[in-house]
């Protein structure tokens, strides 16, 4: 493989922007402390030399690559999203310059060494390691779109969770995983369901098929072959530097909350189930309100011009209400701004689309933006619904989806909401269910306050984004 398309260049790559980043950072604080003149302080002595300030940086830089390495910042990472890896930036820069301002203080007078600079730096470096990482990882996921920067990838199991897989790899390059084929001596009849993929069944030639095909990564899905029979294939695998990914039992009730603990040295793995309730739900409950109200205030041009635009344009009331279940499976109004014609609703069944011929004109507009959900911000102050939740469905829905998915009633523990995790994983309207819910049992039960504003934030940045 050239070395050039692999994932080691990949982590190279990011280790070198983080330092890049650190001493950009440093090298910003220094310009706002000496010549902005922001938090200046003048001591009446020489101010030290920019070389002075950039030595000490070089100096520290292998303290933060030791930092950034200890809290993982360089494993390989299935997704590749600044979001998700802030707070770990954030923590890291903090405790490097907590422990380069005690030095500080140790080794350096304050003539030699402004302390104001260190505060500068802590929260420029923040800003420039995160706007390089930034910059990477959209290099990195367009490379892996491309195939470079992947791991080839075996999946063990040729089950239905097997076969559930290897799709999600198929249908997410971004994850750096290039599916290869499957590995199981009785394979279902449904693999050929992907394409041509090939099924290695003879175990003897495991480490000729690894490689042939220069295998990374081996997910293990469910396979039907004997405990003894999947550890002797993890063990042929490891001296050829092959990395898992295990789907366990029970995935449907995981977490990321779980924790790993021993029996006299058995492993066990203790489960947790969210319901976002106590202060957790306090802390949500306070967000909606106070996100919802703000928005209500700024938005309030679009939502004046929006409303005479609905009344101008066709006959009928200004908002359109339906009922959703919510929290608890009780049943609520949700608001919208009307973007179809009055009476159109028994015109055509299902969820509707991109070029639904019920649409006004005014539909047109407000639909692709989002515009027509802004009233929803109404039934999140009223507590009906949450910023960031499950979307609400029709009570006939959520009757029939309860019959066939067994968890779908897991969804209604907590309130919905106008943006999911399932909606910005691209999950909305005409999709599958199964997987949807999915996404929103993961949601609720890794839920967190940064959870939820990665998600705005990912709402937003998938507007911006998407193209015309």
């Amino acid at each position: 493989m050239n070395v050039f398309k692999s994932h080691r260049f990949a982590q190279a790559s990011l280790i070198l922007a983080d330092m890049l980043g650190v001493l950009a950072g440093y090298r910003l604080a220094w310009a706002i402390y000496f010549q902005w003149e922001i938090m200046y302080e003048d001591l009446g002595a020489p101010a030290p030399s920019f070389e002075f300030y950039m030595a000490v940086a070089l100096v520290i830089l292998p303290l933060y690559w030791l930092l950034f390495k200890l809290h993982g910042l360089y494993r390989f990472r299935l997704n590749l999203s600044l979001l998700e890896i802030l707070p770990q930036i954030f923590s890291t820069v903090t405790e490097a310059s907590l422990l380069l301002l005690a030095a500080s203080i140790l080794v350096f007078p304050v003539i030699h060494y402004s302390r104001n600079v260190i505060v500068i730096s802590w929260i420029s470096t923040i800003v420039c390691v995160s706007v390089f990482r930034l910059v990477i990882y959209q290099v990195l996921r367009y490379g892996r779109r491309h195939g470079r920067f992947v791991k080839n990838t075996l999946v063990l199991g040729a089950g239905s969770v097997g076969i559930s897989s290897a799709r999600k790899l198929i249908r997410n390059p971004d994850l750096g995983l290039n599916f290869i084929g499957f590995l199981d001596e009785k394979p279902s009849g449904r693999a050929g369901e992907l394409g041509d993929y090939p099924i290695f069944d003879d175990y003897d030639r495991l480490e000729e098929v690894i490689r042939e095909n220069d295998i990374k990564h081996m997910v293990v899905a469910f396979s039907r072959d004997r405990h003894d029979k999947v550890v002797e294939i993890i063990e042929r695998c490891y001296p050829y530097g092959v990395d898992f990914t295990i789907v366990p039992r029970l995935y449907e009730v995981f977490s990321d909350r779980v924790g790993v603990e021993h029996i006299r040295g058995l492993p066990v793995v203790g489960l947790q189930r969210s319901s976002i309730s106590g202060l957790q739900g306090m802390v949500k409950r306070g967000m909606d309100i106070a996100i919802s109200l703000f928005l209500l205030i700024i938005l309030s041009p679009v939502l004046l011009i929006t409303a005479i635009a609905v009344k101008i344009d066709s006959p009928g009331p200004l908002l359109y209400r339906q009922t959703r279940l919510g929290k608890n499976e009780k049943p609520f109004s949700m608001l919208k701004f009307r973007s179809m014609r009055v009476g159109s609703d028994s015109e055509s069944g299902g969820w509707t689309t991109a070029a639904d011929a019920r649409r006004t004109r005014v539909g047109k507009v407000i639909r692709p933006l989002a515009i027509y959900e802004l009233p929803q911000l109404i039934n999140v102050i009223e507590g009906d619904m949450s910023l960031v939740g499950p979307r609400p469905e029709q009570p006939e829905y959520v009757k029939e989806f309860s019959r066939r998915i067994p968890s779908y009633s897991s969804r209604h523990r907590v309130r919905p909401g106008l943006t999911g995790w399932a909606q910005i994983n691209g999950l909305r309207g005409d999709t599958d269910i199964s997987e949807r819910v999915e996404y929103d049992i993961y949601y609720i039960e890794n839920w967190s306050p940064w959870f939820d504003i990665k998600i705005m934030l990912m709402t937003v940045l998938s507007f911006v984004n998407r193209e015309a």
